[in-house]
């Protein structure tokens, strides 16, 4: 499309440059947007890069993933990842690129709906508020303190056992 651009402007009047610049620059401007396309995964989530917009989506939002019936890029029915959020769903409409092997589409997109629940679970064994907890630190104490919780942990223990086993 770019390249139609120059070419249109050759040797014409003066609105086919006009028009031959704009042309070159929608495509310049789309070959530039499908260069950034994809999904992305960073630490702090999923960076979903269409054609015209960028969104990102954090991990501690997702509660998982599905593959999902949608349209792609090209308005054709196809089946792409999907994040489940907590107020809905975000589809990965970028990973939905269509293949001449209609089989191929769903394996395609179970592969993928994989990677990124592995994704997730790694996220969510590292992160304090969506997944592991940190341990609770006991409260610091001083010696007479140690002794007192040492004596209480070997003599305690007898007192409330039954007699009957």
């Amino acid at each position: 499309m770019a390249a139609v651009g120059p070419l249109a402007a050759k040797d014409g009047p003066w609105y086919a440059y006009v028009f031959g610049g704009l042309w070159f620059l929608m495509g310049a401007t789309v070959a530039w947007r499908t260069f950034n396309m994809g999904t992305k995964l960073t630490a702090e989530g999923l960076i979903s890069n269409g054609l015209d917009s960028q969104t990102t989506v954090e991990w501690c939002d997702v509660q998982g993933f599905e593959p999902k019936r949608s349209r792609n890029l090209i308005f054709f029915h196809t089946i792409t990842p999907a994040a489940q959020l907590h107020g809905g769903t975000h589809v990965l409409t970028e990973l939905s690129l269509l293949s001449i092997k209609k089989d191929f589409v769903p394996e395609r997109t179970a592969k993928q709906v994989t990677e990124l629940e592995q994704a997730l679970e790694k996220h969510r064994k590292t992160c304090p508020s969506c997944g592991a907890q940190p341990k609770a630190l006991a409260p610091p104490q001083g010696i007479v303190g140690r002794l007192r919780t040492r004596l209480r942990e070997l003599m305690g223990g007898n007192g409330d056992r039954s007699i009957a086993r």
